[in-house]
């Protein structure tokens, strides 16, 4: 099982508890025929110290022993979760070292600025400026999307796109599918940890990542990009315009086509790990 397989899987058990635990609070805390509730933690004896009479007793305590084991079960779990995902970043570190550690190619001449560039480790640019934002194997190439020449490089957005990704308010609103009809997903949301500021967002697992800011498919350099993104908006107080492709649930065997949605993501430190609270995966 992959590291991130082991993660999904993780993540299933927790939702399968979540699922649980709602309905078993639902029975305890439903009034039938204007009755008091069984409740989650009223007693269940009268004035007189009898059981109480309007309610299953049996029920009830069986119910709230299955709530007391699912919350321990919960805490297990997500105590789990948290150790996959460093052990995840533990074993991307070690990939970063394996990278830097091979040969580099030989320079190329970039005929956008007229100089000579080298590859970086993660696949950037070392010799121009903003080098960090260009992936070095599409130097000297037409980006594919572009209509127009961009004076600086063929992949990189023009200042005003960038400021327009930047936004100050959170809110979820559909996008023009028209508008965003040449997008390709280019990562996947595999898990958003419970009170993170990715679930406050709205981003949920599976979500088809189209645009992270002013990334995309032709200029993620291998998820790299991304991390790049969240530092610097969390520095500068920042939200991440984030649009994705999900998938709409009709019925339990039906499946609407996937749907743009855009998010605004403010990454910050909250109680969990990271300052989004949810991995990604490439879409290959």
């Amino acid at each position: 099982m992959t590291d991130n397989t082991e993660l999904l899987s993780l993540d299933q058990q927790r939702k399968a508890l979540e699922e649980e635990a709602s309905a078993i609070t639902s029975e305890l805390t439903a009034s039938i025929d204007g009755k008091e509730p069984m409740g989650i933690s009223t007693p269940l004896v009268d004035k007189d110290g009898y059981p109480r009479a309007d309610v299953d007793v049996y029920r009830a305590r069986y119910l709230r022993k299955r709530l007391h084991e699912i919350r321990f079960d919960h805490d297990g779990l997500m105590k789990q979760m948290e150790q996959q995902i460093l052990k995840n970043s533990s074993i991307h570190r070690e990939k970063e070292m394996q990278e830097r550690k091979k040969p580099k190619p030989k320079p190329k001449y970039d005929p956008k600025s007229g100089k000579w560039v080298v590859r970086n480790w993660d696949g950037t640019v070392s010799g121009i400026e903003n080098g960090h934002l260009y992936a070095f194997d599409e130097i000297g190439m037409k980006a594919k999307n572009n209509t127009q020449d961009n004076p600086t490089s063929g992949i990189l957005l023009d200042q005003e796109h960038i400021v327009g990704q930047i936004a100050t308010t959170q809110e979820e609103c559909h996008v023009d599918l028209e508008k965003r009809h040449s997008e390709r997903a280019f990562a996947k949301v595999g898990v958003v940890m419970p009170g993170s500021p990715a679930q406050e967002a709205g981003l949920k697992t599976d979500d088809l990542i189209m645009k992270f800011g002013t990334v995309d498919f032709s200029n993620n350099r291998n998820l790299q990009a991304l991390s790049e993104i969240v530092r610097n908006a969390h520095s500068d107080g920042n939200y991440i315009v984030v649009v994705v492709s999900r998938m709409i649930m009709m019925d339990a065997n039906i499946h609407e086509g996937g749907k743009l949605l855009q998010f605004k993501l403010r990454p910050k430190e909250w109680s969990g790990k990271g300052l989004v609270g949810c991995a990604f995966e490439p879409v290959i």
